[in-house]
């Protein structure tokens, strides 16, 4: 656990959205204490010099305003109330960071800070300076997007309790509630709350009210808070706070404080989240290698095991996505922020390997949402659904942890959410919109640019993907007539691509193709990108699209399309900093080139993974970077997760030991190198389990069966290994889904 830095991805400008949260969490917790150094965006950067406090609730790396909710601070001398007042400069020379555990000097007040957490509380002890009048401050107002309402009480001499409205990320309308319950380790001397108004669009604070015990916001012009306070002391004194929430009421709030954490203090607290810590991220054990690629790549699996987030409370009570509380039977658990289209890539793969149980969980509470809801959204938050980006994400993850062999969950319910989001247009007046432009699928086998504005050729492309996933699950589930439609219609992303400048491009309803069109423009007919980002992506189908390039053409124009200068936001190379291209470096493997594929990879991991602030390129996006450079680090990545086929490159550690867990029958899946990976990032040759592998792939099988993978590798290509037709990995036009 040494080598987790939870400070790398917290760099870069806060202006372009890309962010992670150094704070204290567990894996995959409800609670995501961190610092907070902006009133409004992120969270936290590393470049901001000013704390303004700390919150209970983060989203990793999503790219826009979200959460920050339940937020207080410390300070000493008269009560503040606006945030010039209460915030604090602070210096990263007396801050560190842990799996589970945040510490910081608040130097405004001369106050030592320290953070930990289980699931569902959060524990900060703050020790104050002698001499001065300790307080803890509870501006439950502030969020870091924008609260709707709020309510804070005081309950005798340690506790403060109420609830916070925020809306969902990215300031859109739908809002939920955070409750909390805040005690203290020690009676406070005297208490108090505020209520203000805003003042020219702008929280002022509000007017001090001592001994008053509740206070309300109730609309978004208003704030309110409330204080405690210690007296003087002619030492140091330290103060703890446990704080539980819950997304239920308040009494579960209470109950998750009190089934967590009321017996224990905060070196056993933080003790339990080491504990916790290590044993998750022992799930894979490298060897060998830098100290920095130890640490790029443990800081990346830390980062790949925080979202989803757990949603149950400790005696399983959850708000369902029709608004009511349900309970979730012992044993099991509810899990919620499904960053849809960015996790299927990388996240849900990695996830399968290391923690199947877990994704069961998390594909049931897929299934929940959508037998409460009426719908699978593709990126759903709290109980609500958002539908932020394209596709139908949640369909292919759903598809590819059955095909992987969890089946621990209802996949009977889940197959009638999938073929629907698959085929039909949602009904009217509900928060959901499935497939934009489904009854054009229907009819033309394509999204028309003239009738589906936004975003026509990626989102074609994407539902061909969720097709493919289907259809291979329809082969799995016995549905043959389904199988075969869903087949069909996976080939649609044929429709969209252009036989002579072989782009996929806009497509009018009347055929033919959209004039002007520009593969270098941003979001002409795509999401996030160009037509250079999409121009390979066909994941399910990579064999045909070579083919109908012509694999001498493929080969020039990806070669080309890796040939950038430096890392950068171009529109005719390759993106790092975004999942619209992130399956591209593999594709070679497909093309009779895979040597291509372990130069990219290697370069992509050397100038974007690092061991700095900024060492995440773009939004973490929940995961879905990181765990690309865990898969990609490891030697193994799946362009195609429901395909079961990974994609072989270099690993950069002499070994590496994957530890399985059921229902899976292998024990322990070892990765193994010649000497010096760092140096030699071309594979000669490969053996599984002590015999040649010429193939530039394996099936999920041969991981989760256990065994050992071996990589003889060099400092100049071998043009030859891996590089046969035979050789390339199965595609959907040419070769049947890899079965076990």
């Amino acid at each position: 656990m040494a080598s987790v830095h939870p400070l790398i991805g917290t760099g870069g400008d806060p202006e372009n959205g890309a962010n992670l949260y150094p704070g204290a969490v567990r894996p995959f917790g409800m609670v995501q204490l961190s610092p907070d150094t902006e009133d409004h965006g992120y969270g936290y950067h590393t470049v901001q010099s000013w704390i303004k406090g700390f919150s209970m609730t983060h989203m990793s790396g999503v790219g826009c305003a979200n959460q920050g909710d339940v937020f207080f601070t410390a300070t000493t001398g008269p009560i503040a109330t606006q945030v010039a007042d209460y915030q604090t400069p602070y210096s990263h020379n007396s801050e560190s960071a842990s799996p589970g555990y945040y510490q910081v000097q608040l130097l405004q007040w001369g106050i030592r800070a320290e953070l930990s957490a289980t699931e569902r509380t959060g524990i900060a002890r703050f020790t104050f300076p002698a001499h001065q009048v300790s307080n803890i401050l509870v501006p439950i107002s502030h969020t870091l997007n924008h609260t709707a309402a709020a309510s804070v009480r005081v309950v005798g001499d340690r506790r403060i309790e109420g609830f916070v409205e925020n809306h969902l990320f990215c300031n859109r309308t739908p809002t939920y509630k955070v409750y909390f319950v805040m005690v203290f380790d020690r009676p406070f001397t005297s208490f108090g709350t505020w209520f203000g108004k805003w003042v020219d669009d702008q929280d002022r604070g509000g007017t001090v009210a001592p001994g008053t015990r509740s206070a309300e916001q109730t609309s978004h012009e208003q704030s309110t808070g409330a204080y405690a306070n210690w007296a003087t002391e002619d030492h140091e004194q330290a103060v703890t706070a446990k704080i539980g929430i819950s997304y239920v009421d308040v009494a579960g709030a209470d109950k998750n404080l009190q089934s967590e954490a009321a017996g224990s203090d905060f070196t056993s607290i933080h003790q339990a989240a080491t504990s916790e810590w290590n044993k998750e991220l022992s799930n894979i054990e490298v060897s060998d290698g830098s100290a920095k690629n130890h640490t790029v790549f443990y800081t990346a699996l830390y980062h790949s095991l925080l979202m989803p987030s757990l949603f149950d409370d400790a005696d399983g009570r959850y708000l369902g996505f029709d608004g009511k509380i349900h309970t979730i039977p012992p044993g099991h658990h509810v899990y919620t922020n499904f960053s849809g289209w960015d996790i299927y890539r990388s996240e849900v793969p990695l996830l399968a390997i290391v923690e199947p149980q877990r994704l069961q969980d998390m594909a049931q509470s897929v299934v929940l949402m959508y037998q409460q809801g009426g719908w699978i959204d593709r990126w759903p938050q709290i109980n609500l659904y958002t539908e932020d980006m394209v596709g139908s994400p949640l369909s292919i993850a759903l598809a590819t942890a059955y095909l992987d062999g969890l089946h621990s969950f209802d996949i009977h319910t889940a197959w009638e959410a999938m073929q629907k989001d698959a085929t039909e247009a949602p009904p009217p007046g509900h928060p959901y919109v499935g497939e934009e432009g489904i009854d054009w699928i229907n009819k033309l086998q394509y999204l028309p640019a003239d009738k589906v504005t936004y975003g026509s050729v990626a989102m074609t492309q994407e539902y061909s993907l969720a097709y493919a996933s289907l259809s291979r699950l329809a082969v799995a589930l016995g549905k043959t007539t389904d199988a075969q439609r869903l087949y069909d219609r996976a080939l649609n992303y044929r429709n969209l691509f252009d036989l002579e400048d072989k782009f996929f491009r806009p497509r009018n309803a009347d055929g033919t193709w959209v004039q002007g069109f520009n593969p270098a423009q941003d979001s002409h007919g795509f999401v996030e990108g160009t037509g250079w980002h999409y121009r390979s992506f066909a994941p399910a189908d990579l064999g045909w699209l070579v083919k109908a390039f012509g694999q001498e053409r493929f080969n020039a124009a990806m070669t080309e399309f890796f040939n950038y200068p430096s890392p950068g936001w171009y529109g005719q190379y390759y993106n790092p900093y975004n999942e619209t291209d992130i399956q591209a470096p593999f594709v070679f493997n497909f093309s009779g080139q895979p040597w291509k594929s372990q130069q990219v990879v290697r370069r992509v991991l050397k100038e974007n993974y690092t061991d700095a602030p900024d060492g995440v390129p773009g939004n973490d996006d929940c995961g879905a970077m990181s765990s690309w450079a865990v898969l990609s680090m490891l030697g193994i990545y799946s362009v195609d997760p429901s395909s079961l086929a990974y994609e072989l490159v270099s690993p950069v550690f002499s070994k590496a030991v994957v530890h399985l867990h059921s229902p899976y029958p292998g024990k322990a899946f070892t990765i193994t190198t010649s000497e010096h990976p760092d140096t030699t990032p071309y594979i000669q040759n490969v053996t599984l389990n002590g015999r040649e592998h010429s193939q530039n792939w394996i099936a999920f099988h041969n991981i989760t069966d256990g065994g050992t993978l071996h990589f003889d590798l060099g400092a100049v290509p071998n043009r030859h290994w891996g590089a046969a037709p035979e050789d390339a990995p199965p595609s959907l036009s040419d070769a049947p889904p890899v079965t076990r």
